[in-house]
């Protein structure tokens, strides 16, 4: 099916996505569903989930950084390398890349332990192991104000996936649960109420914008690594969004070299900023938003 239900006969949303367990997904987790059901890893290792563009490279670099004792030197290695996006290879523009993230888990003799994971799957979609309970490695989810995240993701899928619509369209697909990964909420909120388990961490974006020393503190504690304060400072300014946003290891720049060729005002780090979604949404979308996330967490007590 297309981002709307009639079709993508306009090319607006030029995307091939299907739906699974109620989620919009990218057509290719239809094929894949299996292999991610029985995928065996260790329970040493580190997932990262999040709801597209709520900061999970962020996450990763940070998450990576401090699993590895601050090794700088393979940080030059690009961030898709180091941490595996297990639904790469369902989206196109990632089939250049020769990482398979599902050959690489199966061999992983070959990789540096414990393994750093990135997934946009909600938990009810992640491996049996892990949705069962069976397994209980460390879960790692951050969450983003979504009308934030609704505003980087029109900018990303413009750059990448050349959508040719207006802002006000897209938000009443995204409103619609027809984004990618969508509905919103049902993903977020499928790790929120396991926020308590032991290993689970729930984080937010805004927090991490905040105070990161602060939530470096907290991975690492979450990670059972013992940080000095000099390292938390060191990683606070690697961290650092301009640091980010001119790292070649986690700004995608090479990757989307042919698409900046196409779209040049494009960036996979943008803006960053809290509370972006202002300058460009209405207050009248930004109504329809408010009266949407009320109703949706209204019998939660998820805070925005």
């Amino acid at each position: 099916m297309s981002f709307h239900e009639n079709s993508d006969s306009d090319g607006k949303f030029p995307l091939n996505l299907t739906i699974i367990d109620g989620f919009t997904l990218p057509k290719g987790c239809e094929e894949m569903k299996e292999q991610y059901d029985n995928l065996e890893f260790s329970e040493e290792d580190v997932w990262i989930c999040s709801f597209p563009r709520s900061g999970s490279t962020w996450t990763q670099e940070m998450v990576w950084m401090i699993v590895n004792d601050f090794d700088f030197k393979g940080a030059e290695t690009p961030i898709h390398e180091r941490c595996l996006f297990l639904e790469k290879t369902t989206l196109q523009i990632y089939n250049s890349s020769r990482i398979n993230p599902i050959e690489n888990i199966q061999n992983r003799k070959d990789l540096k332990n414990p393994l750093v994971f990135k997934t946009h799957l909600p938990f009810t979609l992640l491996p049996k192991q892990i949705s069962s309970g069976e397994k209980k490695p460390k879960i790692i989810y951050v969450a983003r104000d979504v009308k934030d995240t609704c505003v980087s993701y029109y900018h990303y899928g413009k750059f990448v996936w050349d959508y040719r619509t207006d802002f006000n369209e897209y938000c009443d697909a995204f409103l619609r649960g027809k984004a990618p990964y969508s509905p919103y909420w049902n993903h977020v909120l499928s790790y929120w109420q396991l926020r308590h388990n032991p290993n689970v961490l729930f984080l937010r974006y805004e927090e991490m914008k905040s105070d990161l020393g602060g939530v470096i503190r907290r991975v690492s504690q979450f990670l059972q690594k013992n940080l000095t304060d000099e390292q938390i400072k060191i990683l606070t300014h690697h961290l650092d969004f301009e640091s980010m946003k001119k790292n070649p290891a986690v700004n995608y720049e090479a990757f989307y070299e042919s698409l900046r060729k196409l779209r040049p005002e494009g960036r996979f780090i943008r803006k960053g900023i809290v509370g972006d979604h202002k300058t460009i949404m209405s207050l009248d979308m930004q109504k329809k938003f408010d009266d949407w996330i009320e109703s949706s967490i209204q019998d939660t007590d998820y805070s925005v």
